[in-house]
């Protein structure tokens, strides 16, 4: 689908390119941008964000900028770790970042000159792009001409910068950025094209690439004509983009990825919207409205997030993105107001933070409701309840609502930052994952390479599903979740229930596996008091000559919270709300193990794994074998 590319040739974009519109789209960035940046300086909402600022550019005036050694570089190859130059190159971006919109907010001198040597060290760096992302051996593409990510991020960054403040810079620091953008990027991406692959993945990586290598084009191309070649190219890489995602406007790569690509789509379609005047719209579309609304589907409550694939449960999306989406669909966000400071972002990503300060507006926020969100084509469920509790004493009785929550995942075991976890499921209350995903795990060569299944974070074995005769869920698209049976809050007796079907079979590479399906059951208690989860796992296994071949069953289920456990109970207490299982005893054997573990930026922490074992011996040798798991979730009572 050539959908964005076939509507906006280059013989089209030129045209709405043309007669002057470009300088006044600048002059009214420009303007705008500064205006409201400066406006934010004095303002509560943003104060977190100013102090983050103004602690790293004390930091750029007491201690020199972290160098990047070709040693540090190379690493990568001969260890597997990201983490030692990435840590380096990361602070290097937030230097510059802070200092630049220090200087936007207040102008001198110095701070000018500040800014001039923070552009100076990022144009003298080997590459732009991640030494992880960098094929060495290339004997066409040099290593500072292979643009990834990073690089096309570094490439908008630094011409939204010359945007703002070129004309207060020395012009030497202007020509040489102008060199570095033009040699590193433009060049490889437009004027002597490589064929890169990420114009044509259905994932982040075409979106955000195509952004900063597109936005760089829009605002440094010499000529009319140029800029409508590199812009139609960029759209046929972000039609990829649309293509990864289905009519339900799901991201598979969970809401952090669909932060970085859909953001970066954001930020690209507005620039190209103001430097043709509105002409150029690619976001008027019914996809993009239901991509649009997915964070806010994925919400569970309290700025927690149901976090399936790479993605964190406490993810800090952009104000100003939020703003700028809500914004565009004529309604408020549901999601909590909060603009998050620049460390929050261990990337320290400029377009973020920028938008952050000139889109942001507090009003565009409100309340949502409890609902349920289905993604069909996704395959992802998302189930709230609003829970009241009366508790007291002496008479005097305190009311408190919170919200319970529920999420099921179906889809496949092919998909970007893809794992094992069909059938996976979270259990949420007063803000908190009670059952839990882990998320994204410590990003090494091992993460991205073959036998990353071994990885906790990857495997099923580290997710809210069984192990079948020793065996977790294998990779690849034959690997599927088949959605059997959804239906949403249908009456049952008294009570409204919502249930969820799946067939995981293809899932699970056993020979003796016949048949397993997994059901889920959601339903509020009476006087919205709680809700209730009953999972049941089907499981048909084959006969031999009239005998059962011995087959075993381990039931998992993953938390951060060490629970308590007892005959037929386990219970795990949060903050502000408690899940409490029910199992068959006579059936299940418990077993509760504590693992040490790391998580995405390297931090120690501990998860608790809760096993239920069951076998054929228990069961008589049968070939068919109901698994019944019944949850209830309540707010505490202290």
């Amino acid at each position: 689908m050539s959908l964005l590319k076939e509507a906006w040739p280059a013989s089209r974009l030129v045209n709405a390119l043309a007669g002057g519109v470009q300088g006044s789209a600048r002059q009214r960035l420009r303007s705008n941008w500064t205006q409201r940046l400066r406006a934010t300086v004095d303002k509560p909402a943003f104060a977190e964000l100013w102090k983050d600022i103004e602690r790293i550019c004390n930091d750029v005036r007491e201690a020199p900028w972290p160098e990047l050694p070709l040693s540090l570089f190379r690493q990568f190859a001969n260890t597997g770790e990201r983490k030692p130059y990435e840590d380096v190159y990361f602070e290097r971006r937030g230097r510059l970042v802070a200092i630049v919109l220090a200087a936007v907010a207040d102008p001198v001198p110095r701070k000018m000159k500040e800014v001039e040597s923070g552009l100076l060290d990022i144009c003298s760096e080997y590459t732009w792009a991640l030494p992880a992302h960098v094929n060495e051996e290339d004997t066409v593409t040099p290593p500072w001409q292979q643009v990834d990510l990073f690089a096309s991020e570094t490439a908008q960054m630094l011409v939204e910068i010359l945007l703002l403040l070129g004309e207060k810079l020395a012009d030497h620091v202007v020509v040489q950025v102008h060199k570095e953008v033009e040699h590193r990027v433009l060049e490889p991406v437009f004027w002597q094209p490589h064929h890169y692959d990420w114009e044509t993945a259905e994932h982040n990586w075409s979106a955000v690439c195509a952004s900063g290598c597109g936005i760089a084009a829009l605002l440094l191309a010499k000529d009319d004509f140029s800029k409508a070649v590199a812009i139609e190219r960029m759209l046929g890489a972000l039609d990829c983009f649309l293509a990864g995602y289905r009519e339900d406007g799901g991201c598979p790569e969970g809401v952090g990825y669909w932060v970085y690509g859909f953001g970066y789509f954001i930020y690209f379609a507005d620039m190209l919207r103001e430097f043709t005047e509105g002409a150029v719209d690619i976001l008027n579309s019914e996809k993009v409205r239901q991509i649009a609304a997915f964070a806010e589907r994925v919400h569970l409550s309290d700025g927690i997030f149901a976090n399936y694939s790479d993605s964190s449960e406490t993810e800090r999306l952009p104000s100003g993105l939020i703003s700028h989406v809500n914004y565009l669909q004529g309604r408020p966000s549901t999601l909590p107001f909060r603009v998050p400071g620049l460390l929050e972002d261990p990337c320290r990503r400029w377009a973020h933070v920028l938008r952050n300060l000139v889109w942001t507006n507090p009003l565009v926020y409100g309340c949502g409701e409890a609902e349920i969100d289905y993604l069909p084509q996704l395959g992802w469920l998302m189930c709230r309840s609003l829970s009241s509790s009366h508790h007291g004493s002496g008479g005097q009785q305190d009311h408190s609502d919170a919200i319970l929550a529920f999420s099921a995942k179906g889809g496949h075991n092919n998909e970007p930052h893809n794992h094992n976890d069909l059938g996976h499921f979270i259990l949420h209350g007063g803000g908190e994952n009670l059952l839990c995903d882990l998320g994204a795990g410590l990003y090494t060569k091992a993460y991205f390479s073959p036998g990353r299944e071994s990885i906790i974070n990857i495997s099923s074995s580290g997710h809210s599903v069984p192990i079948i005769n020793g065996t977790t869920q294998q990779s690849g698209a034959k690997a599927r979740a088949v959605v059997l049976d959804v239906a949403m809050d249908e009456q049952e007796g008294a009570q409204k229930v919502t249930s969820f079907k799946l067939d995981l079979t293809s899932a699970y590479a056993v020979d003796e596996l016949a048949v397993f399906t997994r059901s889920f059951a959601w339903s509020v208690l009476e006087g919205n008091e709680g809700a209730r989860l009953t999972v049941t796992d089907h499981f048909e296994f084959e006969t031999s000559s009239m005998n059962v071949k011995p087959w075993d069953v381990e039931e998992l289920l993953i938390s951060r919270i060490q629970p308590n456990t007892g005959a037929g109970f386990v219970e795990w207490k949060g903050t502000n709300a408690v899940v409490r299982l029910n199992y068959d005893a006579g059936a299940l054997r418990q077993r509760l193990e504590a693992v040490k573990h790391i998580d995405h930026d390297g931090v120690p922490f501990v998860f608790y794994m809760t096993s239920l074992q069951l076998d054929s011996n228990r069961w008589n040798g049968s070939a068919s074998v109901d698994c019944n798991l019944f949850f209830t979730i309540h707010q505490s009572s202290c």
